[in-house]
């Protein structure tokens, strides 16, 4: 599905070039098929979710370059009303950005593809309700579990500081839970793919990408936020 010209469009020559418009509509629409098979794996284990995608062309909000594409998959419609009731109109406003939910990206630049799921600052609901489970002993436990269902990432706090997900266990959680403050920073869980073994994985690679991201499913559910998660919305 991606191949070795596709990343070249990424190269700072060509990020802010409109010629290349119709070439990155392309992989937007190859973006998009792979959002929908992640949306449809996840409806089959009863989660809703829509699924966004970044502009493909030149736009004062990427300011005009184009360094990077995704399609982002989020909590859908009736989810997000519900955690806009509690939030109410002023801070819930911004919900139907995925930037402000826990959400699976799939993406590509110019070194490769990626994927996995992110929590950006605007999403700190989300975060905190992850943050609050790693407060107990169960709820580390449960955290601990889902990491090592997902040996394939790893953890990165604002872009930095790469660790396995697989080594995060009691100790670490309970060390994140007591220094990261929700709002103040970024966390994602992320598997990176290069350009050269994206073209040896060209016929297997999406079916890879979807296993990983089922077996990100239980991590995903513990950092959304519900309105039985642990404390609910902290203020």
């Amino acid at each position: 599905m991606f191949h070795a010209p596709d990343f070249e469009l990424y190269a700072p020559r060509f990020q802010g070039d409109v010629e290349w418009n119709s070439r990155r509509l392309d992989i937007r629409h190859r973006l998009q098929e792979v959002g929908e098979l992640v949306k449809s794996d996840f409806a089959d284990i009863g989660i809703g979710l829509e699924r966004r995608e970044s502009l493909h062309h030149p736009h004062a909000t990427n300011r005009k370059r184009v360094r990077r594409q995704r399609t982002m998959i989020f909590r859908d419609k009736s989810a997000r009303r519900t955690l806009q009731d509690i939030l109410g109109r002023e801070l819930g406003r911004d919900l139907n950005s995925a930037a402000n939910n826990v959400h699976l990206q799939f993406g590509i630049d110019a070194d490769g593809i990626w994927w996995g799921m992110r929590i950006d600052r605007g999403a700190w609901y989300d975060l905190n309700v992850l943050l609050k489970r790693a407060e107990e002993g169960e709820g580390r436990k449960e955290i601990a579990a889902a990491c090592r269902n997902a040996p394939s990432f790893c953890l990165e706090i604002d872009h930095g500081g790469s660790r396995l997900l697989l080594d995060q266990g009691d100790k670490e959680w309970r060390e994140l839970a007591g220094a990261l403050q929700p709002g103040e920073v970024s966390l994602d869980i992320i598997r990176r793919v290069s350009a050269t073994e994206v073209e040896a994985e060209a016929d297997t690679l999406i079916d890879i990408a979807r296993a990983d991201f089922a077996s990100l499913a239980p991590l995903f559910r513990l950092a959304s936020w519900t309105p039985d998660s642990p404390s609910g919305v902290s203020f």
